[in-house]
């Protein structure tokens, strides 16, 4: 475009890299800024309107993580999109690193060409598109100016104006429907991805084990057939049958109770009937059936609240949400072998129910609280957690029940879920 100057800050302390993305952005027609270290990146950052940073991570002195930290501190170019570049393999945690640290997606090198020229080019679009809106709002305050002015064209003034107005909020509108659409594209990649690692372990240890199973069942059929079979053979593949059948069966287990909580997710309840819920009782009830099989026996658990609140809801769904509850505190708040207190209190506000359920664990950080509603984040992934507990919460909370769910937590002072639920279905 013309009109502005398109600008894009590369940040590296290779002087090939550098030239490589210059070759490779040739085509997009920005005007490249180069940096060949996190402080002189600093020193050039404010003297620009950048539309994208390009940080390698890798940088003696100040890496690409702390520069970029810097960077989106400060007010002025905190709204500035970073790309890290890393020539480290993809790992979990990195990653998690750099997207803490700021990070709007993430590379490794060696970079693919239209990779990057596409990515670039997103924001490129993403960026026109924000300084035609500025332009448009100038636009817009230019002409309330001339309506003071110009009195006597009001009419044909402002008709002009409204068109423009016009004009750019439906481009505005189509650029939040651009940007909705990405998000959504983005959060049903991180589900699948996190389908597929969840049940990667399980599957992957059945698949070994049946091959092993195989391997052991067509060795005693050659003994068979060349008559070499003895009793320790068969004694043998019969031991080791029953452990690969428990091994089978045990990982299976684990895959069958992962697909049942992914059903949970699909949000399905085309299969429950509306039912009036004297709350209270319903959820004594509840507690009774799945208290012994949750092993929460040793807690204190105590009910309260309005003892004549009736609801009309889904019983099952109200069951699944107390069960997803109490197995996070199971998994979170207590340590081992510490007897701890929950509480479930039930209020009515207004022609809506209110459920709050505290306990009085370990608490959680505030960047732990910002994520806790994310699907497959955990803080115990190597203890069997599969980060999709309060994921269920929220959306049966809020998809089935039609209702708000809020968490709040400190460390040391327990956790609170609230969900706030209409009393008559549907209003």
């Amino acid at each position: 475009m013309s009109e502005f100057s398109s600008k894009i800050l590369v940040v590296d302390d290779e002087p090939n890299n550098l030239r490589v993305y210059e070759r490779i952005l040739a085509p997009l027609n920005l005007d490249i800024i180069k940096a060949s270290s996190g402080l002189k990146a600093l020193a050039i950052v404010h003297k620009h309107d950048f539309f994208l940073i390009l940080m390698d991570v890798q940088m003696p002195g100040m890496d690409g993580f702390e520069a970029a930290s810097l960077i989106l501190d400060h007010p002025k170019t905190s709204h500035i999109p970073v790309i890290f570049i890393t020539a480290f393999a993809r790992d979990e945690a990195f990653e998690f690193k750099g997207y803490m640290n700021g990070a709007v997606d993430y590379l490794v090198k060696p970079i693919n060409d239209e990779i990057l020229k596409s990515k670039v080019g997103v924001f490129l679009e993403l960026y026109k598109d924000r300084v035609k809106l500025d332009m448009a709002f100038k636009t817009k305050k230019k002409a309330e100016e001339e309506l003071k002015v110009h009195k006597e064209n009001l009419e044909k003034t402002v008709k002009a104006r409204t068109i423009e107005l016009q004009d750019s909020i439906e481009h505005l509108l189509l650029s939040q429907d651009k940007l909705v659409k990405v998000e959504k594209m983005a959060s049903l990649g991180r589900l699948v991805a996190g389908v597929a690692h969840e049940l990667n372990t399980p599957i992957g240890i059945c698949v070994t084990a049946a091959s092993f199973m195989e391997e052991d069942t067509r060795r005693l059929h050659n003994s068979f057939d060349d008559d070499t079979l003895n009793a320790s053979d068969f004694d043998n593949f019969c031991e080791s049958s029953i452990k690969g059948s428990e091994i089978l069966l045990s990982n299976l287990s684990k895959a069958t109770n992962l697909i049942k909580k992914f059903k949970l997710i699909a949000v399905d309840v085309s299969t429950e009937a509306l039912t009036e819920l004297h709350v209270i009782a319903h959820i004594d009830t509840i507690l009774v059936e799945i208290l012994p099989a949750l092993d929460l026996t040793h807690h204190q658990i105590t009910i309260g609240g309005d003892k004549d609140l009736i609801v009309e809801s889904y019983p099952e769904t109200l069951k699944q949400v107390l069960k997803e509850l109490m197995l996070n505190s199971i998994t979170h708040a207590f340590e081992k072998d510490v007897d701890g207190r929950i509480s479930i209190e039930i209020t009515k506000e207004e022609d809506k129910a209110r459920l709050c359920f505290r306990d009085d664990g370990l608490g959680m950080e505030a960047e732990t609280l910002s994520m806790v509603f994310e699907p497959f984040f955990t803080t115990c992934r190597g203890s069997g957690a599969s980060g999709l507990g309060l994921y269920i919460v929220f959306n049966l909370a809020t998809h089935v029940l039609k209702g708000e769910v809020t968490c709040h937590s400190q460390i040391g002072q327990g956790t609170e879920v609230t969900i706030i639920f209409p009393i008559k279905h549907g209003y």
